[in-house]
């Protein structure tokens, strides 16, 4: 795939004219160029943005932190994920009716989905489709607008679920789960505090971008066993780190999770603490859960 300046920058999160820097100055990263002077990245150059990113956004040096990704430029990118021999039925469904922008539609299909399994339709059906619709923005098929438009109603529908989750026993462990500061895609976290919550666990839901020492406070109020924190891009996993060593500083008596789409990715996670979930969604809340319910 290949993407343009501009789909470059929204995908990565650093701007048109940073990205523009960067290669003038420090050679990172190097597009190729179309027949009329265009630059064109592909994933791997994307890799390379977020890395340097990254190390920027920990306070690294803009000519270190080229250097250090310039180090890496030589690595093959990761193996994409094989996609399932047969192809959930409803996939299509679901892209019609948001091609279309038809909000019955998607809610239909939805609801169809999720039957009384909302783990299975959110990792065969739901996040496969915004996947899809996200590689279509970024061959310049669709606007990012579709993409936003589907994931709100998603987002509602999980929201109402949510809501409408037995209340959990009074004496069952509690997670507080949010996203870090500059990090808004949330609809992830969202999806792990209904599974967490139909598994009987009492659920604090914060959503995205949260600062620091607003979620200190509420560790406070709340007391809850374990606090869990997800990040998607490079400078949501540059903050999450921040946020991990602010908890750490202030010794909160919790359990930590980490996970999310930025983890896997070589943006520098490994200096995170914190126990590292599974990227499905099920296996995150089990380990979750199940940790959980061994506590002393």
């Amino acid at each position: 795939m290949k993407y343009t300046v501009k789909a470059a920058a929204m995908a990565t999160g650093v701007s048109e004219s940073r990205l523009r820097t960067w290669e003038r100055r420090y050679g990172i990263p190097r597009p190729t160029r179309s027949a009329t002077g265009r630059r064109l990245y592909d994933e791997h150059d994307l890799a390379i943005i977020r890395r340097m990113a990254a190390l920027a956004a920990a306070g690294v040096s803009a000519a270190e932190a080229a250097a250090a990704a310039r180090s890496e430029e030589a690595a093959p990118p990761a193996a994409p994920v094989a996609a399932p021999s047969e192809e959930h039925p409803l996939i299509s469904e679901l892209l019609e009716a948001s091609l279309a922008y038809d909000e019955p539609g998607i809610t239909r299909v939805i609801r169809e989905a999720v039957g009384t399994a909302w783990e299975k339709a959110l990792e065969e059906v739901l996040f496969p489709v915004l996947y899809r619709l996200g590689e279509h923005w970024g061959e310049g098929v669709v606007s990012c607008a579709t993409e936003h438009f589907t994931t709100e109603v998603i987002r509602r529908e999980l929201a109402a679920a949510l809501a409408a989750a037995p209340d959990p026993l009074p004496d069952a462990p509690s997670a507080l789960l949010a996203c870090p500061e500059e990090e808004r895609h949330e609809l992830g976290l969202l999806a792990m505090a209904l599974l967490l919550s139909q598994r009987g666990l009492r659920v604090f839901y914060l959503g995205g971008d949260v600062p620091a020492p607003d979620l200190v406070f509420a560790i406070g109020k709340t007391n809850p066993d374990a606090v869990c924190l997800a990040a998607t891009t490079a400078s949501g996993l540059a903050s999450l780190g921040r946020t991990v060593r602010s908890l750490v500083s202030v010794r909160a008596p919790v359990r930590l999770f980490v996970g999310g789409p930025a983890f896997g990715r070589g943006y520098g996670e490994d200096s995170i603490p914190g126990a590292r979930l599974p990227h499905s969604l099920g296996a995150a809340a089990d380990a979750i859960s199940n940790t959980l319910s061994t506590r002393s």
